[in-house]
C-alpha cells in the first residue's frame, strides 16, 4: 500500500505564535521537532495498517522542516518547492492508495487557530464555490483529481470540524483548540499517540 502525506506546522499541537513557525527564530526548533514527531506518528500508523511506501511532502514555508533521520525506512521526503501548481501535494499521483494531511490549520477567515490562513497571511479569506476554503480542502481536492482518497487529517479542532463530510473515508484528530490569540493544546506525546491510532484506523 502506497500512502502520500502532506505535512504543515501551524496545526501541530502547540504552535501558537508565528515565530514558532519560521526558520531562524529561537522558538522554531521545538515546533519543527513536534512537526517531525507528528509526521512520524502518522507514518507508523500507516505502516501498522499495511503501508510499505510513504511519500511525505514537507509543505511548510521553505519546506526543510522535517528531520528525515527520525522517519521510518520506507519513507521518502520531498523538500523544497518545484514550482508546480500542486504546491503542498506536489508528488501525489494515481499510484497512491490514500492521502493523509498532518499539522494542518484553519482557513483564513476562521478563528480556530491564531495562525489561521490560506496560502498567505495577507488573505482575508479564500472561497471555493462560495464557501470559505482551507488549504486542506483545496489540496485534498487536488489529490481527488488523481483518484486518491483523503483518509486522515490532524490539526486544530475547528479545521477538523469544518472538514467533516468533505471526504467519505476521512478520519480526523484534533490536537488543539484555538480562539483569537490563544491555543489549548494536547500534551505532545499524547497528540502523537492519537495521530498514530487515527492514521492506522484511517
Amino acid at each position: 500500500m502506497r500512502v502520500f502525506i502532506s505535512a504543515d506546522i501551524e496545526g501541530t499541537t502547540f504552535t501558537t505564535m508565528w515565530d514558532e513557525t519560521e526558520l531562524g527564530h529561537s522558538m522554531y526548533a521545538a515546533a519543527a521537532k513536534q512537526m517531525t514527531a507528528e509526521v512520524k506518528a502518522a507514518c507508523e500508523g500507516a505502516i501498522a495498517a499495511g503501508a510499505d511506501y510513504i511519500l511525505v511532502n514537507d509543505a511548510h514555508d521553505y519546506a526543510v522542516n522535517l528531520d528525515v533521520n527520525e522517519l521510518p525506512e520506507c519513507v521518502e521526503v520531498i523538500r523544497g518547492w518545484s514550482g508546480s501548481p500542486m504546491g503542498m501535494v506536489d508528488g501525489v499521483d494515481d499510484s497512491f492508495d490514500a492521502a493523509m494531511f498532518v499539522g494542518y490549520h484553519s482557513a483564513a477567515g476562521r478563528n480556530g487557530n491564531p495562525l489561521s490562513h490560506t496560502f498567505s497571511t495577507k488573505t482575508t479569506s479564500v472561497t471555493l464555490n462560495g464557501e470559505i476554503a482551507s488549504e486542506f480542502l483545496i489540496y485534498s481536492y487536488c489529490c481527488a483529481q488523481y483518484g486518491v482518497p483523503t483518509v486522515f487529517l490532524s490539526g486544530d479542532r475547528m479545521l477538523t470540524e469544518d472538514s467533516q463530510g468533505i471526504h467519505p473515508c476521512l478520519k480526523t484528530v484534533a490536537v488543539k483548540d484555538g480562539y483569537g490569540g490563544y491555543t489549548r493544546c494536547k500534551q505532545p506525546d499524547y497528540a502523537c499517540d492519537l495521530i498514530r491510532e487515527g492514521a492506522e484506523a484511517a
